[in-house]
């Protein structure tokens, strides 16, 4: 089974995210910020049995995606 977690990075709003299965989607427009409770939440939104099962793909907005790829990267997301 192979997930895909879509982001958005936004420099002056919220991210989001979109979560796929398989290529469909599972739920998307999932807005969060670079705080860790945002991110802890957004992980364990994803039901992960493995954290190598995701690979995080990002839209990036100047190096705003660095944070974003650290924290996910710490966790064994495919990147």
């Amino acid at each position: 089974m192979a997930w895909t977690l879509g982001i958005d990075v936004a420099v002056r709003a919220a991210h989001q995210a979109t979560l796929a299965r398989d290529g469909t989607t599972v739920w998307r427009g999932r807005k969060f910020s670079t705080r860790p409770a945002d991110l802890e939440r957004l992980w364990a939104d994803l039901f992960l049995a493995d954290a190598t099962d995701v690979t995080v793909v990002v839209e990036p907005t100047r190096n705003a995606w660095i944070v974003l790829a650290e924290w996910f990267r710490r966790r064994g997301a495919r990147w």
